[in-house]
């Protein structure tokens, strides 16, 4: 075994609480799960990771594990083909994919440590100091979860849109946004319209707003939404329906673009996508996606033909948002603000810390990803861990 050979990897799922319940058309959630993921070669070194937290993502991550024990920590290629030297031989979806990501963001952050280089340098050189970040807002402001049968009655109440108004002036006061994504919960598009009203009524034109029902509305619908939404300049619509003919019916009788996380999140997708101009902008996420070799290739696909390019978060710790800075930090197609959940975590994994001022994030410097673990931290987040060797 050389000193580069990865000797053992530690996988912990954590439950990180969140400061505001999260609603959304898929979501009433309090916390957050996150995978952490730390390899160790033989000589030492360590390099850590982070992906999805559900049992499912834990389960295949600590599989795929198995695979990297022995190997070089610098034979990605390698480590991805005994997954899925096709996209067919992925068997589980962005399940597996998110797995596989997890583990090798952590080579990634091994050689950058190796190297004493910052990830955004490996990836081809640190274009930007710091990045502009998204606020997501929730769909209406609870201080307890409900059962989701009875949100149309919540929603009916239009007095509750204030309380949506003013958490997000709360959250520009304390972290200066100038980009905010309202996160629907599909209810009713007069509540949407109303709130996406607004925002900009009270923030003005030079905010930047997202809606994005997570495909919830049928296209019909989405369709009369987004023409009642059409007068207020939104900066994209982000999944107002399903499906690849269902966006791309929508797109051709809008003006504002529209951007997907849900329908184009695969390789094997974008040629598809790009044919039949589904969608104006993609926002990737690192996970789905499968990883930072892959985000490479969608990057350079993405230039290619005219596709723009954004970055999706949800709720990641500190070691997914440096993993989501560095990468706006080094391509020069990601352009538009990186969605960010930063600001709604009431912990975090790493001791660095990440706070948001003037609606920015700065690159970490250090090697790597340029974090480092909080263990006190993350030994009372842990609800689960497994050691591979």
């Amino acid at each position: 075994m050389s000193a580069r050979s990865v000797a053992r990897v530690m996988l912990r799922r954590i439950k990180l609480p969140l400061r505001q319940l999260y609603v959304s058309a898929m979501y009433i959630i309090g916390a957050t799960q996150r995978t952490l993921i730390e390899i160790e070669t033989a000589d030492g070194r360590v390099g850590i990771g982070e992906t999805l937290g559900t049992e499912e993502v834990f389960r295949l991550a600590a599989g795929l594990a198995r695979n990297l024990i022995g190997r070089d920590a610098l034979d990605r290629r390698g480590f991805r083909e005994s997954f899925a030297g096709t996209v067919f031989e992925n068997r589980n979806g962005r399940n597996g994919w998110s797995a596989f990501a997890g583990l090798e963001l952590a080579l990634w952050d091994w050689a950058g440590r190796a190297f004493e280089r910052p990830l955004a340098a490996l990836l081809g050189g640190v274009l930007r100091g710091e990045i502009e970040v998204v606020c997501p807002l929730p769909a209406i402001v609870l201080d307890r979860p409900v059962e989701r049968g009875r949100l149309p009655l919540l929603f009916a109440d239009r007095g509750r849109i204030a309380d949506i108004i003013a958490w997000a002036k709360a959250q520009r006061a304390q972290y200066g946004f100038f980009c905010f994504k309202y996160k629907s919960a599909a209810i009713s598009g007069e509540w949407d319209v109303a709130v996406m009203a607004a925002l900009r009524e009270a923030f003005g034109p030079d905010i930047r707003l997202r809606w994005d029902p997570n495909a919830a509305y049928p296209p019909a619908e989405a369709m009369a939404i987004c023409g009642r939404l059409e007068g207020l300049g939104l900066e994209f619509y982000e999944d107002p329906t399903d499906g690849p003919a269902g966006l791309a019916r929508l797109r051709a009788g809008i003006a504002t673009p529209v951007a997907t996380n849900m329908c184009v999140i695969a390789i094997d997708q974008l040629p598809s996508a790009i044919r039949h101009r589904v969608v104006d902008t993609v926002l990737a996420d690192l996970y789905m996606w499968g990883g930072i070799d892959n985000y490479l290739a969608l990057a350079a696909a993405a230039e290619a033909s005219g596709l723009d390019l954004a970055v999706h978060s949800l709720f990641e710790t500190g070691i997914g948002t440096a993993a989501n800075l560095h990468l706006a930090a080094a391509l020069p197609q990601i352009r538009r603000p990186n969605d960010c959940g930063l600001n709604w975590l009431g912990d975090d994994a790493v001791v660095e810390p990440m706070t948001i001022r003037g609606g920015r994030l700065p690159v970490p410097a250090g090697a790597g990803l340029g974090v480092t673990l909080d263990r006190a931290a993350i030994r009372a987040m842990t609800v689960e861990e497994r050691e591979v060797a």
